[in-house]
Parts: structure tokens; C-alpha cells; sequence
């Protein structure tokens, strides 16, 4: 008997020791869900930041939430990624649908929510900041038919972070926006809104900008020369590739600034960069799957354009006065230059004394204009097939820099007015592209800035929301 017992109990303790069976896939469980909320990195530091402060004010729960500002999405983005950190806090949000944040105050009390959040979300000044109060929705029973705010909660609410890409994608002006009927209608030049982001800080700074689809997909990226390197960043700020060039062969009249160009070269899409540090550039393929850059051959001469060519001036940042516009045929300018822009038929040549050569076509005189930065551009802002004029401060130490859009007429486009400007972040803004990140049709500024560090920044500016 004792022993059929012993044996028992070692069978029961065998068992328990077993570790239990697998469940089938099917019914394994489910990865457990991030308790964090997922957007721009700007986005998310921001709903941080007022989340902290809202918790450190205990609202009453539940707590409503009223988001507005000039882009809908930009705030509907925020108020989401709001109010998943307030429910990890249980305070049971409620985010409301207003036309303004005083109609939100009632809205609040009719859906029996005790504490409201109001908040306007907006991008300026390269800057995403939230702006708003916190305030105590319950109603006295004592009060009868009167509305009557607690004595708490009560706050002002008043938050800022540095803007990304991505907060300026989300508050960017859509295609559709653009083309309202009240705005197709228009006779005049179309309105421009910018807004600024840093898009990418270098360690070195920027000796050329330039922009272009290098991958297939319809939107542009990023390329950027230094002395060291040739960089190629996605729309989001991201490194997709890099080339160190401090392989070759020196200059033996390099100038005393980084100085060079780089163009993407389209059918197929090639980099043609050349730092004048170098006594040749490269051509270089981006293979996107292996996130690199393949030399294919040198360069020697200056690719301005998609089809114009040029070559440096020994010893100093300019170009020489003669471009190579066509097999065989050149093109004279009144005096060398430090910046090209070419958008066919219209060139623009940038002089170093601030002077500017715009060119209706490479067949006719130049329209002279003056008081143009090294930063400055042409570039379809507006999406109505016409360039238009993007300058900088021709000031050698602006404090701060200014750029400023003009409309292109038949002569000097400075003298109509200016369509949009505003201040840069320090520093000293020496190349100016554009493009097109996300295929709207919109084309995007990039500024390429010089820092008095030694390093550098790509600032990205894009059509916002009215």
C-alpha cells in the first residue's frame, strides 16, 4: 500500500514538474500593444510635454479634449496621440469635435465630461507649440440654470518644441486646398505660406544642395556635398546613403571656403557632385536596397543644370562666366558666379556682388537684379506651372538671415513686391533648392545654412495650411 503511494505521488509531482503545452499558433497571444503613441518625433516630444503638464494639474476625469489650429490634420494628429497618453493615465479622454473652443465648453458639460483641455496647434518660426488652458467643466447643482466653473482645475497651458518634417507634412496645404474655385479664379500671382523645419544637421557644412527622384517613386530626395561627403537624406531627415570623397586627388587651387556643385541627373538618375577641394568630382548611382552610393565615373566639369555645364574659378567660390547651354553653343554671363539655378527656359546667375543675371532664355539679354543672397533660387511654389524667385539676405553676416519669394514678371521681379518672407534660423544661408517631397505638386524650399561651429543644416520650408 505504501509503496502504490509513493508511486502515485511521484507521478503527481512528475506532472506538475512538466512544463504545460504550447498552444497552437492560432491561439498564441497577441504581442502586447506599446503603451506609446506612434508620430513624428516633434509630435510625440510635444504631446509629452502637455500630457506631463496636464497630469500635474489631476484633472477631474473624465477630461475632454478640443484640438484646433490652422491644419485640421496637424491637430487631429495631436489630439490622437493626446489622448492615448491621457487614457494610459486613466483619465478617460474625450477628444471633441467644435467649431470653436467656447462652443467646446458647453459640448463638454453636455457630454458629462468634468475637465476640458483646449489647445491650438500650430507650426512658426521653425517651432511646433501648443497654446491653451485647462479648465473645470463641472457644474454646481446650487447654480441652477448659470454655468459655473470650479476653482480648479485652472491653467494656462503653453508648450514648444522644435518642428520636424514630419510635423510640417502633417501641416502642409493639400492640392486640393490649392486648387479651390476661389483660388483657380485668380488673376494675380497665388499666395505662398511657408513654413520651416530643421530637416537634417551636419556635421560639416553644406558645399552644394541639390534635389531629385533617385529611387523611381515619384518623390524627390535630398543630396548634400561637404568636403568629406556626399549624403543622400529621404524626405523624413533620414540618412539613406553616404560616400566619403577624401580619396581624391586634391585641387591645387582649391578656394578657402567649401565650395562645389551636385545635380541629380535624371534618365537614368545619376549624382554628378565636384567639391572644388577636388581636382575631379564623381558620378554616383544610389542603390537604394543597399542604401549606398557607386562611383561610375569622374566628372570635370560643373553640372549646373540637367543639360548645362560649367567650370570653377581657380581659387575662389564662383564659376566662370561661361556656360555650356548646348552641344557646342556657350552662354557668356555679365561675370562669374557663386549660384545657378535652372528651371527650362529660365536661368538665373547669381554674381558676388549681390548682383543677379535672370535669363527669360539663353537666347535673349538678361534682366539684371540686385540685392539677391548666394541662397537664392527658382522654384514652382505654388503649383501653377510658373517659377518663382526665392532669395536670401545678400548681406555677407545677416543677423538673421531673411528669404523672401517674388513673383517672375518680364523685367526686374523685386520691383512688384514681395510675395512672402520671413527670418531664418541663425546663421549664414548659402544655398537654396527646391523640390518635391511628397508629390502634391508643391515644390518645398531647402536652405542650406552655414553655423558659426563649423557645422551645418539643412532647413526644410513647405506650403502650410492658410
Amino acid at each position: 500500500m505504501r509503496r502504490a503511494l509513493a508511486t502515485l505521488l511521484l507521478s503527481t509531482l512528475a506532472i506538475a514538474a512538466e512544463p504545460p503545452p504550447r498552444a497552437p499558433a492560432s491561439m498564441a497571444p497577441a504581442s502586447p500593444v506599446s503603451a506609446t503613441p506612434a508620430g513624428p518625433p516633434s509630435v510625440e516630444r510635444l504631446v509629452q510635454l502637455v500630457s506631463e503638464d496636464v497630469r500635474a494639474l489631476k484633472p477631474e476625469p473624465p477630461v475632454a479634449l478640443h484640438l484646433s489650429g490652422p491644419s485640421p490634420e496637424l491637430a487631429r494628429a495631436v489630439g490622437t496621440l493626446l489622448a492615448s497618453r491621457l487614457a494610459a493615465a486613466e483619465l478617460g479622454p474625450v477628444v471633441l469635435e467644435a467649431p470653436s473652443p467656447e462652443a467646446a465648453e458647453n459640448l463638454s458639460r453636455e457630454r458629462g465630461t468634468r475637465s476640458l483641455v483646449r489647445l491650438t496647434i500650430s507650426v512658426q518660426g521653425g517651432e511646433l507649440s501648443a497654446r491653451g488652458d485647462l479648465l473645470g467643466t463641472w457644474v454646481n447643482f446650487w447654480a441652477g440654470r448659470t454655468p459655473s466653473r470650479p476653482a480648479v482645475p485652472a491653467s494656462a497651458l503653453v508648450r514648444a518644441v522644435e518642428a520636424d518634417a514630419g510635423a510640417l507634412a502633417l501641416a502642409a496645404l493639400s492640392p486640393l486646398t490649392a486648387s479651390s474655385p476661389s483660388m483657380t479664379v485668380m488673376t494675380g500671382p497665388r499666395p505662398v505660406r511657408l513654413m520651416g523645419a530643421t530637416l537634417v544637421r551636419l556635421e560639416q557644412v553644406p558645399a552644394a544642395l541639390a534635389a531629385g527622384d533617385l529611387d523611381g517613386d515619384g518623390k524627390d530626395e535630398v543630396a548634400v556635398l561637404t568636403e568629406r561627403a556626399v549624403s543622400v537624406f529621404g524626405a523624413d531627415g533620414r540618412l539613406l546613403a553616404r560616400r566619403e570623397i577624401e580619396n581624391l586627388p586634391l585641387s591645387p587651387a582649391p578656394p578657402r571656403e567649401p565650395f562645389g556643385v551636385i545635380a541629380v541627373i535624371p534618365q537614368p538618375a545619376r549624382i554628378a557632385a565636384w567639391s572644388a577641394r577636388y581636382a575631379h568630382g564623381e558620378v554616383l548611382v544610389f542603390d537604394a536596397a543597399k542604401g549606398s552610393l557607386r562611383p561610375i565615373g569622374p566628372l570635370d566639369t560643373a553640372p549646373l543644370g540637367t543639360a548645362e555645364r560649367g567650370m570653377f574659378t581657380s581659387g575662389q567660390t564662383t564659376f566662370t562666366p561661361e556656360v555650356r547651354v548646348g552641344e557646342g553653343r556657350i552662354l557668356t554671363t555679365p561675370a562669374p558666379f557663386t549660384t545657378a539655378s535652372i528651371v527650362p527656359p529660365r536661368m538665373l546667375f547669381v554674381h558676388l556682388d549681390g548682383s543677379a543675371s535672370l535669363y527669360a532664355r539663353s537666347t535673349t539679354p538678361p534682366v539684371r537684379i540686385q540685392g539677391l543672397g548666394a541662397g537664392s533660387a527658382l522654384g514652382d511654389l505654388d503649383g501653377d506651372g510658373t517659377p518663382e524667385l526665392i532669395t536670401t539676405t545678400s548681406q555677407l553676416f545677416p543677423a538673421p538671415d531673411v528669404v523672401r519669394v517674388y513673383a517672375l514678371a518680364g523685367d526686374d521681379p523685386t520691383t512688384h513686391g514681395v510675395l512672402w518672407q520671413s527670418a531664418l534660423p541663425p546663421g549664414r544661408a548659402l544655398q537654396v533648392v527646391t523640390a518635391d517631397l511628397d508629390k502634391d505638386n508643391f515644390r518645398e524650399v531647402l536652405v542650406g545654412l552655414w553655423h558659426s561651429d563649423g557645422t551645418g543644416e539643412v532647413f526644410l520650408m513647405r506650403q502650410g495650411a492658410p
